[in-house]
């Protein structure tokens, strides 16, 4: 019981975006000169030592992105995994 206590109060703050004793932090990583490749004609691998990132653009926005016929594009699918 006194746990569920505790997970409500941790919502209700978290709802009414109120600071608690016990609020949850955020975790960043930062990583430089990280590697990328491009893999098959819409999608950018990341790998380094902290993070991987997998990004998976539109059509051919990409492409274009890249040979400098748009500025925007969209990304349909990001992955990232903090190692």
């Amino acid at each position: 019981m006194k746990n569920s206590v505790k997970m409500w109060r941790k919502w209700r703050d978290w709802r009414l975006n109120e600071e608690s004793d016990e609020s949850l932090s955020e975790e960043i990583e930062n990583e430089t000169s990280v590697p990328f490749e491009v893999v098959g004609k819409n999608s950018i691998m990341v790998n380094g030592r902290k993070l991987s990132a997998k990004l998976v653009f539109s059509g051919n926005d990409l492409k274009d992105i890249v040979e400098g016929k748009k500025k925007k594009g969209k990304v349909v699918l990001a992955s990232l995994k903090i190692k």
